[in-house]
């Protein structure tokens, strides 16, 4: 029989693969299309969407690669899974978009002092609408996935690809200042603002992917949470020593639990079984480690040891 959270896995798994699809079928049609805007209008903000387009695509087939590792099971090499494909692929990601923002912000810096005239407008606005329907279309496919299997591959993917949303935009604005104002600043003025923007979201991916790559805790509402779904469980005395970290869409929760001293092996064995279904049933993606600890035990517990450290950084 198939288990509710084995659908909800193989659920997940399906817009997971989809989404990478989405994303280097959407870059693809619109490198073609911007590769022949910019060589008839000559415009450097068309310029900097082309290129935006040419790095989301070696970020999706990233992604793409990433997510397809994440989503391998645990072998005997490793046994937590290959989650952490995903921030890798992250990371991989940002500096792509960090290579894209520095190149178009120089080739901006030039076309001030060589500015140049846009030419075949109408091609332009064309590629423009576009870019701008795809990928709203792309973004709000992602924002579904992003919702239903918590990626933080496919949500950097889609972060960058709201930054692709507003450069077409800008681009369009260019457009339309330079044609009825006259002045061909508007140009590379707008494509250093997307340059800027690109770079902001670079910086943004990047500590999102610190965060599971160094397996920083939960916030401490979700903390609470999981620690208030223990101690409603018949048999449990306290709770002490719990560690989480989230590793692409899973949640890994290790916790102490403190139960009566004279209970047999099996009972307590049953009361951690217990405790790890209540946790499931309210966080689907978490994978649960019960240590049972008897009442009254003395030991230098990991939150004694943290409090000790956070005395002696908030003193120095």
């Amino acid at each position: 029989m198939i288990h509710k959270h084995d659908l909800l896995a193989i659920s997940n798994e399906k817009l997971r693969r989809s989404a990478t699809i989405a994303s280097v079928s959407v870059a693809t049609i619109l490198i073609i299309t911007k590769c022949v805007a910019y060589w008839m209008t000559d415009s450097v903000s068309l310029l900097s969407s082309l290129l935006d387009s040419g790095f989301d695509l070696l970020a999706s087939l990233v992604t793409a690669y990433g997510v397809h590792s994440a989503l391998r099971p645990p072998d005997s090499d490793h046994r937590y899974g290959h989650g952490k494909a995903e921030p890798i692929a992250v990371l991989a990601q940002a500096v792509f978009i960090i290579g894209s923002s520095v190149f178009l912000g120089y080739e901006a810096i030039t076309r001030f002092t060589h500015p140049q005239n846009i030419t075949h407008e109408t091609v332009g606005y064309g590629v423009m609408a576009l870019a701008i329907v795809l990928t709203m279309m792309l973004v709000a496919f992602q924002h579904h996935v992003v919702h239903e299997t918590h990626s933080v591959a496919i949500g950097a993917d889609r972060l960058h690809y709201i930054g692709d949303l507003a450069g077409n935009l800008a681009v369009v604005a260019a457009f339309l200042l330079q044609r009825f104002t006259g002045y061909d600043f508007f140009d590379p003025l707008f494509a250093l603002a997307i340059a800027a923007g690109l770079l902001a979201s670079a910086f943004h991916i990047l500590k999102q992917a610190l965060f599971n790559l160094m397996d920083a805790e939960l916030p401490d509402d979700q903390r609470a949470k999981i620690r208030d779904i223990v101690l409603r469980q018949k048999g449990v005395q306290g709770v002490h020593d719990m560690r989480t970290r989230s590793d692409s869409d899973r949640i890994f929760i290790e916790i102490h639990v403190e139960m009566d001293a004279d209970m047999t092996l099996r009972t307590a064995h049953e009361i951690s079984e217990t405790i790890c279904a209540a946790i499931v049933a309210e966080i689907p993606n978490a994978d649960v480690l019960v240590h049972q600890d008897p009442t009254g035990l003395v030991e230098d517990r990991l939150d004694h040891q943290i409090a000790r450290q956070d005395s002696i950084n908030d003193a120095s």
